[in-house]
């Protein structure tokens, strides 16, 4: 059986959009009509042929799923198999409990294809955009080893972590880009809307402004005047500045840079060792031979110099040399790192000192993004206040030479 979207009327004309599966569209239709809707559309999910005995990659295979859509998937497809479902079973069930129609379209064709023969690690492998390939690496693992159950609990766990790291990062990054935003817009309302009617009045009075008068009134002409120009070059400067930083040359240079920046080198390590030590961990637990799981999780990382780093590692973990060794030699991933690698290689429980390690990075990066986040934010609110207070005195210090001059 295939999968189908279809769009449908109800006994009330309304609209209704959903996914079924069926032998055929005819049958899909007949079967709407025995519910008393009116099929509009019905197609098929996605235009599966078979190739050298493996499903290709159709149009509706480039959907993307969200990471937290994603965590819940998984740790659902988790407890149902856990609890002795089938694969097919547990695909329908979660099709059932799912409510977004994107999430309903993937995993019915999944289980379309599950249903056909495929295994769960093929069939989720033509959704590169919505399963990583961590994801299908373990699932592929887990269903060698007969723990398919026990892997995805891993990974749910993992995508789980992921998303909690990035939302406390996109909370402690959020006060600090609000603040600059409003105090940004309060310096352009005073230099474009409030400087100009002020000028009006001091030119009428003929006097002999003030330094800082002077450099506030001409920054506030040039910006009136030249405003829309130096907004046009900023973001067609930014904009060519991200499409010449994604050819892997500058890339790689900027990469360099970041890890030679004192303050900025701690943070790009910490961000992309914990990423891969967690992967490396959840693959290396699942039964993912050790070359196979760094390949993949140097697909997590960033940084194109520590990817390259990694890379290399691999090479030589492939002649026999240590991972921990082999990670020591570039001299870029953190030393704490390398030390509980090669621990766990000597006590043979890697998975468990890369974790180890994941959550010592992982605690460490949030301690210095929370340090950094409590300084910028008065960091900012003390430069913004020293230019609006310039700003104000300028417009003042006219009016206190008048003042002065009055009583003489």
């Amino acid at each position: 059986m295939a999968a189908y979207e279809y769009q449908a009327l109800d006994a009330q004309g309304k609209t209704i959009k959903g996914v079924t599966s069926g032998d055929h569209a005819k049958q899909v239709r007949a079967e709407l009509r025995a519910q008393g809707l009116t099929p509009l559309e019905v197609k098929a999910v996605s235009d599966s042929t078979i190739e050298d005995g493996q499903p290709t990659q159709g149009r509706a295979r480039k959907v993307k799923i969200r990471s937290n859509d994603l965590s819940i998937l998984t740790r659902q497809m988790a407890t149902l198999l856990e609890s002795g479902m089938t694969v097919e079973e547990t695909l329908s069930a979660v099709i059932k409990q799912s409510e977004g129609h994107k999430i309903k379209s993937v995993m019915s064709d999944i289980r379309s294809l599950v249903t056909e023969g495929y295994s769960l690690s093929d069939a989720i492998a033509l959704y590169p955009n919505s399963f990583p390939e961590i994801y299908r690496a373990s699932i592929s693992a887990g269903e060698q080893s007969g723990t398919l159950g026990r892997v995805l609990e891993r990974l749910a766990d993992y995508l789980e972590d992921s998303h909690a790291m990035q939302q406390k990062v996109s909370q402690a990054v959020a006060y600090p880009i609000f603040l600059f935003v409003v105090c940004l817009a309060i310096l352009i309302a005073l230099i474009v809307i409030v400087v100009p009617e002020v000028v009006k009045v001091y030119r009428d009075t003929g006097q002999d402004l003030p330094t800082l008068t002077k450099i506030v009134i001409s920054a506030s002409e040039f910006m009136v005047s030249y405003g829309w120009i130096v907004a046009g070059i900023i973001v067609a400067l930014v904009l060519g500045l991200r499409a010449l930083f994604r050819q892997p040359g500058p890339r790689y240079w900027l990469h360099s840079l970041y890890l030679s920046t004192a303050g900025i080198r701690k943070m790009v390590q910490n961000v992309d060792s914990a990423r891969m030590s967690r992967t490396l961990s959840i693959m290396v637990g699942s039964g993912v031979p050790i070359l196979a799981s760094m390949r993949a999780s140097a697909g997590v990382m960033n940084n194109a110099v520590l990817r390259n780093d990694l890379a290399q590692a691999i090479e030589e973990v492939a002649q026999g040399v240590s991972i921990g060794r082999a990670l020591e030699r570039n001299g870029h991933f953190p030393p704490l790192l390398v030390h509980m690698v090669a621990s766990g290689e000597n006590s043979g429980r890697l998975d468990h000192m890369l974790d180890k390690a994941a959550t010592a990075t992982e605690n460490e990066m949030q301690t210095r993004v929370s340090m950094l986040v409590s300084l910028l934010g008065p960091m900012m609110i003390l430069i913004m206040g020293s230019l609006v207070f310039s700003i104000v005195m300028a417009i003042l210090l006219p009016v206190f030479n008048m003042d002065q001059m009055l009583k003489l």
